[in-house]
């Protein structure tokens, strides 16, 4: 039971990054960006390249993803969000959007990478670990502390630091934060490019353990949705027990009854969230809009 709970809390947390990035829009534009999850499939592909392909070293490659996918989070919030927030576009329109650029980001894939399955090495090894009768894969304990420090640290910059502070005033009263001399547009873009950063962590932690593939952002895309609605939307604790909670269910799930209707129990739970409690567990009052 310990080691399938182990094994779900590292897909719960690489749920719950997405997720948490999800939130971080929401909270700072009032927008569910959709594009999330294949967002996520990009990083894993740009650290396929450099990693896989180009034979950067790990670190290196991992911080130059990170990177450059902040980059691309900067620059579609400047071109594709923020003049569409600025025009007073209908909300429903913005959100209608960002379905369509998770269809074009697949098909950039497609395009750049083909259709072909990829995978790197596993650089944290492949051979089990053994505590007692408890058997753990190196990568299951690295990706819970990477994805615990990232956290650690996101909670810092949000809360300690004078910019953390001006995003957080820019997405409880956006007028008043520019009343006091906060530029809204910045504070909105810096969001965009943390959220595209955290889900590039997430592509890239995923893709040694998973087969990289242009549609994997859809798979994970429902789970991370599931994370979201069901830990409560904009809640940032609610994105991390939202994602365990759909990452160590469904293993548990797997294991006692099906692997084959995991998917269908992982929805079949979102529903009764939506159905008995619409604003998640930490009981967000705008889930409606979804």
């Amino acid at each position: 039971m310990l080691q399938l709970v182990l094994n779900g809390l590292a897909n719960g947390v690489l749920y719950a990054l997405p997720a948490l990035g999800i939130s971080l829009i929401w909270n700072a534009s009032g927008q569910f960006n959709f594009a999330q999850s294949d967002l996520l499939t990009l990083g894993g592909y740009i650290m396929f390249t450099l990693f896989g392909t180009l034979k950067i070293p790990y670190v290196p490659a991992f911080l130059l993803t990170v990177a450059v996918m902040g980059g691309v989070g900067y620059f579609l919030s400047w071109v594709y969000f923020y003049p569409m927030l600025e025009a007073r576009v209908n909300p429903q329109i913005i959100m209608i959007g960002t379905v369509a650029l998770s269809v074009f980001i697949r098909n950039f894939i497609l395009v750049v990478w083909s259709s072909t399955p990829q995978r790197y090495r596993n650089v944290f090894g492949s051979r089990a670990l053994q505590f007692g009768e408890l058997f753990v894969m190196p990568h299951v304990l690295w990706i819970i502390g990477i994805v615990a420090a990232l956290l650690i640290l996101l909670q810092y910059f949000l809360r300690g630091t004078m910019m953390g502070t001006a995003m957080r005033s820019v997405a409880q009263r956006p007028a008043a934060a520019w009343l006091m001399g906060i530029r809204n547009n910045r504070m909105i873009s810096i969001t965009f490019m943390m959220s595209t950063a955290i889900a590039a962590v997430a592509g890239i932690l995923i893709a040694p353990i998973n087969t990289l593939s242009p549609s994997m952002g859809s798979t994970m895309g429902a789970k991370v949705m599931a994370a979201v609605l069901i830990g409560g939307l904009g809640s940032f604790s609610g994105a991390l027990v939202g994602g365990i909670l759909v990452g160590v269910s469904e293993i548990l799930f797997s294991a006692f009854i099906s692997s084959a209707y995991r998917d269908v129990f992982v929805f079949g739970l979102l529903v009764l969230f939506l159905i008995f409690r619409p604003g998640g567990i930490f009981k967000a009052d705008i889930s409606e809009k979804i």
